[in-house]
């Protein structure tokens, strides 16, 4: 008998730690969504400098087209934002990593709540290519978070962070 409950407790121990795992994983591959929306904002961006905002741009039309995707996001309208982005980003970032995103950010911020603020500037990358960058600030249940959308003159989306 000792040998069947010393059995058990091992198959439980390994059952324990394999669920451990898997949410452990899942974790991780949310954090790797993020990092990977991240990287194409980031990269979208480098050798880029802040200048003011171009005459090609009105900055209210900016900052509608930000909110207008963040409200897709927490909508659920996950096609919906992606249709607002660029080939490139298109090519990058897909309804279903949006979709993978928004579901660990709605565990860890709640519902959303409503605007708190939303600032625009000018970009220049290393081409001398031209963009407007919002940022906006977001209030949600349980606080607040910072989304940062880059526009190219056609006012798609050229580059998508939220953190």
């Amino acid at each position: 008998m000792k040998t069947n409950r010393k059995s058990e407790m091992k198959t439980q121990r390994k059952t324990g730690t394999m669920a451990k795992n898997k949410a452990g994983r899942t974790g991780l591959l949310r954090k790797g969504i993020i990092m990977v929306l991240a990287m194409a904002a980031a990269l979208s961006l480098i050798g880029c400098s802040g200048t003011k905002l171009s005459g090609d741009f009105d900055e209210e039309k900016v900052k509608a087209a930000a909110q207008e995707a963040i409200d897709h996001l927490v909508a659920g309208e996950y096609e919906a934002c992606v249709s607002l982005m660029d080939e490139e980003m298109q090519a990058a970032i897909s309804a279903e990593v949006l979709a993978a995103n928004m579901e660990a950010m709605n565990e860890q911020k709640g519902a959303f709540q409503e605007y708190k603020s939303c600032s625009v500037v000018g970009q220049k990358d290393k081409d001398g290519t031209e963009y407007a960058v919002a940022v906006v600030i977001a209030a949600f249940e349980k606080g607040n978070l910072t989304f940062t959308i880059s526009f190219d003159k056609e006012m798609k989306m050229h580059g998508f962070w939220m953190k």
